[in-house]
């Protein structure tokens, strides 16, 4: 086969789209799901170091826990999940927010059970703190997990 021949270069096109086809090809990903639950507030001790912890119940569920907020009497905050696999990703929103009062310590904590029953990878970000944190949890009755926030 000649390099100039017109089967040469159908050959080598060929070739190039088959590594393509290799490189960028579909993955065997389940859909996002979305999940939003609103957090329960309750008053906290003050100077609390700010940390998310994950504890799994025997029910299935897993309690979700937010320590070293700071809201005004009647503030609200959404967990929103987002999971896709073995990823999922937590959001901690601001639902309704008074506009009076002073801010006080609390602590967010949501009951939950969307969460897969299996090792998971977890990114957290507080949209209105700017807080974060990374860690893998295994979703399994008595498994706990806290993790210092981030700035």
């Amino acid at each position: 086969m000649d390099i100039h021949s017109i089967e040469f270069y159908v050959l080598a096109l060929f070739v190039a789209f088959a590594l393509i086809g290799i490189i960028f090809g579909h993955t065997d990903r389940s859909p996002a799901q979305t999940f939003i639950d609103a957090m329960d507030i309750a008053d906290d001790e003050p100077e609390v170091p700010h940390t998310l912890s994950l504890t799994a119940e025997p029910d299935g569920k897993v309690t979700i826990t937010h320590r070293g907020l700071e809201l005004k009497e009647g503030d609200t905050v959404n967990l929103i999940a987002t999971i896709i696999d073995d990823k999922v990703k937590l959001q901690l929103k601001r639902g309704v927010e008074n506009p009076a009062g002073q801010p006080k310590p609390v602590k967010a904590t949501a009951h939950v059970a969307f969460l897969p029953n299996e090792r998971i990878h977890l990114r957290y970000e507080s949209e209105f703190t700017g807080e974060w944190c990374v860690f893998a949890f295994t979703n399994r009755e008595g498994s706990r997990r806290t993790a210092e926030l981030q700035r």
